[in-house]
């Protein structure tokens, strides 16, 4: 009896136990579905129109030349998707964004095949539920369903809330709030600015010039051979290694930045350059970035040691003083009388004699900022230096040449050494035409509103065809208008000429037209990017196939 009872216990546990875990099971995957049509989703990023921050199907290479590491994307005519992960492609116009020099250009026997595997993109988790209580901020990466074609989701930075204007001059966004409201620029918080700046030449990754000479040897044409970017010593009052080293002397002595010829240009080691210069400003608007950031790490060996790092900006020069007694001063003027001459000082600590404190002048967004050891010590403001939104867009419709922006370095007083000096440009918004009209009904929106493609039209919210977007508050119809990082390879808002006809496009018992090309509605919004979880990962020793390994130093939050 006993032995009895005991079996039908055991049956009876173990029919508890498989249903609690059939139940476990269904739980799981029930609370799966909700976190993901409510809270948080898992998205691959495809294509490279937010590179080189976030990078769809790319090659990781290494520069024969100068050996810094970068990502080059997929040609949009071959996605990586339908070629072999598991083997190596030959790379096609990949050049280095720092020294300029061809990934694939071969300069002798020993100098590597030059292929690459194909990674994918990074994968990121966005958060839905954010703007169910709060309304999407400026310079958030937010994901969309395409207003293309809604079977498509997007990933692009938001530049343009509801009820704004919106208009692209030099590579800066202005916005307006209402009609009769002044042109403001727009302008990043410091966490997406970070994140934003690009390389134009680290000094850390000296090139080799003797590969360049042997390359520059088999071009014919001159204004195709490789011209890297380089510090210029003013005098011999330095000495140059991968460092610099002032001896000392009341007479400033500077070094003068060369760059090469694209250092100023919106150019990416994301992309191919030509398609790029390609897709700049059609206009004929100089596309000449001067938002910049000139960093080193100032070692005084004297109480006396100074150095002033120096940029400019069209006909505006602005420098940014240090002195190991902790003297401070960032100061602004101007060779055409444009800006009235400025100049602020400050104080910190002196700094210990022979250890590194890293400085920088950053000018970006119509602002001009000292930074010592990470944190702004000086500034200027909007009197000083103000945005003047008129005056810029009739620099650039005269259609004169934008002079290049000058970087220079000076040092004075007691001997001193410069390590680590980086020049970065902020991204640099660009200017296109409208792209073709595509035939059938997701062009048919775009023939409704006179727009055929027989003519070259400015893009949405570029200089002169600023972009109004439309509040509707209660109705899920109000528009934003969003913009890729990767600005000359991007299909976002400024080159929409199509339209999904699933759409809301029209309100039939009014004859209005809702929706506006270039626009994204809030019913598109799908969440906030927030974290790439699983960037393209190293592979396997003998399975190339499988880069399964998580590459953690690349997991990192979204700005």
């Amino acid at each position: 009896m006993n032995s009895v009872m005991t079996s039908d216990t055991e049956k009876f546990g173990e029919t508890a136990s498989i249903r609690d875990t059939v139940e476990s099971i269904w739980i799981a995957i029930v609370l799966a579905f909700v976190l993901r049509a409510f809270i948080i989703e898992a998205f691959v990023i495809p294509t490279g129109s937010m590179a080189p921050r976030l990078m769809g199907d790319h090659r990781d290479l290494l520069c024969p030349s100068c050996k810094m590491r970068y990502a080059f994307g997929m040609p949009q005519e071959r996605p990586g998707h339908h070629l072999n992960r598991g083997k190596k492609h030959s790379v096609v116009g990949a050049r280095c964004p720092n020294c300029g020099f061809p990934y694939s250009f071969r300069t002798g026997p020993d100098s590597g095949d030059r292929k690459a595997y194909i990674n994918s993109g990074d994968r990121v988790l966005v958060l839905k539920y954010p703007y169910r209580f709060y309304g999407p901020e400026p310079w958030d990466i937010v994901v969309f369903k395409n207003p293309q074609s809604n079977r498509e989701n997007y990933i692009k930075r938001l530049i343009g809330l509801p009820g704004e204007t919106i208009e692209i001059v030099h590579g800066d966004i202005f916005v307006k709030k209402s009609d009769d409201a002044p042109w403001r620029i727009r302008r990043k918080p410091p966490e997406a600015q970070e994140a934003m700046w690009q390389v134009i030449y680290d000094n850390d990754y000296l090139p080799d010039m003797e590969m360049i000479e042997k390359a520059n040897s088999l071009i014919l044409d001159d204004s195709k051979k490789i011209k890297p970017p380089q510090w210029k010593i003013g005098s011999s009052g330095w000495l140059k290694e991968r460092q610099f080293k002032f001896k000392g002397g009341e007479r400033p002595v500077e070094l003068a930045f060369v760059p090469g010829p694209r250092s100023f240009l919106p150019t990416y080691g994301y992309n191919i350059w030509a398609a790029d210069e390609k897709n700049n400003d059609a206009d004929g608007f100089n596309d000449i970035c001067s938002d910049l950031r000139l960093a080193v790490m100032f070692i005084p060996k004297g109480p006396n040691a100074r150095v002033t790092l120096k940029l400019s900006s069209m006909e505006n020069q602005f420098e940014g003083r240090v002195g190991a007694d902790g003297s401070l001063e960032l100061s602004g003027r101007s060779s055409d009388g444009s800006l009235n001459a400025w100049d602020v000082s400050g104080k910190v600590a002196p700094f210990k004699l022979n250890d590194g404190c890293d400085i920088a002048l950053v000018h970006v967004d119509f602002r001009v900022e000292l930074w010592v050891n990470g944190k702004v010590v000086l500034a200027s403001t909007d009197e000083h230096y103000p945005a003047d939104h008129q005056a810029r867009e009739y620099r650039l419709k005269k259609r004169g040449r934008i002079p290049p922006p000058k970087v220079g370095i000076t040092a004075e007083g007691d001997p001193l050494e410069l390590w680590h000096i980086k020049l970065h440009r902020d991204v640099y918004y660009t200017c296109p035409q409208l792209a073709a009209v595509l035939p059938g009904p997701r062009g048919d929106f775009a023939r409704s509103q006179g727009i055929r493609g027989e003519k070259r039209r400015p893009g949405w919210g570029t200089t002169g065809k600023p972009i109004k977007l439309r509040d509707r508050p209660g109705k899920d119809m109000d528009e934003f208008f969003a913009l890729g990082d990767n600005s000359p390879q991007s299909l976002d808002g400024r080159g929409w000429t199509s339209a999904a006809p699933t759409l809301r496009l029209y309100d039939e018992n009014i004859g209005e037209r809702l929706y506006q090309l270039g626009t994204t509605p809030r019913y598109l919004l799908i969440g906030k990017a927030l974290f790439v979880y699983w960037p393209s990962g190293f592979r396997l020793p003998g399975l190339p196939g499988l880069p399964i390994i998580p590459n953690v130093g690349r997991m990192r939050m979204i700005r």
